[in-house]
C-alpha cells in the first residue's frame, strides 16, 4: 500500500500552533473585556448613551479573535479536506481540486486551494501546527506554481530564436536575470542622483529615468519569454517591475526640493502620459500577474509617480531662466509628526501668493528661524509655465525683491 493509499484512510484534525492560538485568545479576550468595561462606564455618565453604543461595537473583534482561536481547524479525512475558521468552513475532495498556490504577504504565509471549473478558492493559512502526513496529502495536489514555471521553462527551451540548442536557450534567461539586475541598479543609482547629484548630474539622471520604462517595454514586447513585470512569484522570467516603480519615484522626489504656486498647467502631460503609460503596460500584468488587483494598484502607483515626476522634472530641469528673489516675512513656524518629524515655517503673502503659506524646511534651519524673520525664495517660471520656487541664500542674492 502507498504512502497516499494510507492517508486516504486517516482522519487527521490540525489547530493553530499553542503560540498563535494562545495570542488571538489573550487579545480576543483582553479587547472585548476591555471595551465592554468602558462601556459600562460611560453609560454610567451623563450625555454618554451615543458614545457607548458606539462603544459596544468594539467587543465584536474581540469575539471574532476568540472565535478564531477556538473554532478554527484543519480536517483532512480520506481523500476530503475541510478548512473552519472563526464563522465559515470549506470543504473539498481531492477530485475537485485543481491545484494549489502558495503566497508571502507582510501579514504571513498562505496557500490557497483553487477548485475546478472556476467554483471558488479555498484559502488555508500556514497558522496550523501540521505534520507529515498533512504535506504527504498535499503531494496528491497539484503545483499550480511549479506546473507554471516549467511550462515557461520547457517554452524557453524550444524557442529557436534564443539559441540553437536548450541548453543555450535556458542559458539566456541566466543571462536575461544578470541584464536585469544590472537595470535595475542603474535605476536606483539614477534615482538617488537625480535627487542628491550637483544639477548637471541631475539632468543627466533625469533622462535615464525617463527612458528606463521606454527600453522595459521594449523588452518585455520583444523578448517576452524573458521579461514581465510584476510577475507571480514562480514565474522564472525577469521581473522588471521594481525597475519601473524606482523611475516614477525617483522622479518623484525631485518635488522634494521645489514648491509650486500652482500645478495645474502640469496636468496637460500628467493625465495622457499616465494613460499612456497604463496601457502600455496592462496586457503584460493582466496575463502574467498572480494577483491582478494588486498588479493594478501597483500599475497605477507606477503610472501616476512617473508621469507626476516626468512633469516635474520637464518644469524645473529644463528651466533655465533666471529666478526672481522675493524676501518673505515668517509669521509663525509648526512641525508635524509621524513615522518622521516635517519641519514648517509659515509664510505671509508675497509676490505670486496671495495668501498665508508654508514651506518645508531643514530642522537646523527651522531651530534658527523665528517669527518676524526674513528668508528668501527664488521664483521660476517653469518650463511648462507651472512657476516653481524654493529656499535660496539671501547673502548670495542681489537685494531681494519685497513682499507686495
Amino acid at each position: 500500500m502507498n504512502p497516499a493509499e494510507t492517508i486516504s484512510n486517516t482522519r487527521r484534525e490540525y489547530h493553530f500552533k499553542g503560540w498563535i492560538r494562545a495570542f488571538y485568545l489573550l487579545l480576543g479576550l483582553g479587547m472585548t473585556l476591555g471595551f465592554c468595561f468602558l462601556a459600562v462606564k460611560l453609560l454610567a455618565e451623563q450625555n454618554s448613551a451615543g458614545p457607548a453604543t458606539m462603544m459596544l461595537l468594539f467587543p465584536a473583534a474581540g469575539l471574532y479573535l476568540l472565535a478564531l482561536a477556538f473554532r478554527s481547524r484543519l480536517v483532512i479525512d480520506g481523500t476530503r479536506i475541510a478548512v473552519r475558521g472563526a464563522l465559515k468552513e470549506s470543504t473539498a475532495d481531492l477530485s475537485q481540486i485543481e491545484g494549489s498556490r502558495t503566497f508571502t504577504t507582510r501579514n504571513g504565509t498562505f496557500t490557497q486551494l483553487y477548485l475546478k471549473e472556476g467554483r471558488g478558492k479555498i484559502t488555508i493559512t500556514h497558522a496550523f501546527a501540521t505534520d507529515g502526513d498533512y504535506r504527504a496529502w498535499f503531494q496528491q495536489v497539484t503545483d499550480l506554481d511549479k506546473r507554471d514555471s516549467d511550462a515557461v521553462l520547457e517554452e524557453i527551451s524550444q524557442n529557436q530564436e534564443l539559441g540553437a540548442t536548450p541548453e543555450e536557450r535556458l542559458n539566456a534567461l541566466k543571462q536575461a536575470k544578470t541584464y536585469g539586475i544590472i537595470a535595475t541598479v542603474i535605476v536606483i543609482a539614477a534615482a538617488l542622483a537625480v535627487n542628491l547629484g550637483p544639477a548637471n548630474v541631475k539632468l543627466l539622471s533625469a533622462v535615464v529615468l525617463i527612458l528606463a520604462p521606454v527600453a522595459v517595454w521594449m523588452l518585455v514586447q520583444r523578448s517576452p519569454l524573458l521579461y514581465v513585470t510584476f510577475k507571480k512569484k514562480a514565474d522564472p522570467r525577469v521581473d522588471l517591475g521594481f525597475a519601473l516603480l524606482a523611475s516614477g519615484l525617483g522622479l518623484t522626489f525631485l518635488i522634494s526640493d521645489l514648491e509650486f504656486v500652482s500645478m495645474r498647467p502640469l496636468l496637460i502631460l500628467i493625465v495622457p502620459v499616465a494613460l499612456v503609460y497604463f496601457a502600455a503596460f496592462f496586457s503584460t500584468i493582466r496575463k502574467n500577474s498572480a494577483n491582478f488587483i494588486a498588479a493594478i494598484l501597483v500599475m497605477l502607483l507606477a503610472a501616476g509617480s512617473y508621469s507626476f515626476g516626468l512633469a516635474i522634472a520637464a518644469d524645473s530641469l529644463l528651466d533655465h531662466s533666471k529666478a526672481s528673489t522675493y524676501a518673505v516675512p515668517v509669521t509663525s513656524k509648526h512641525s508635524s509628526s509621524g513615522r518622521s518629524t516635517t519641519y514648517y515655517l509659515d509664510l505671509a503673502p508675497w509676490g505670486p501668493v496671495d495668501h498665508p503659506n508654508e514651506i518645508s524646511v531643514s530642522s537646523s534651519m527651522y531651530h534658527e528661524t523665528s517669527a518676524g524673520d526674513q528668508i528668501c525664495l527664488g521664483l521660476h517660471p517653469g518650463q511648462l509655465h507651472a512657476p516653481w520656487y524654493q529656499l535660496v541664500d539671501c547673502s548670495d542674492q542681489p537685494t531681494a525683491a519685497p513682499n507686495p
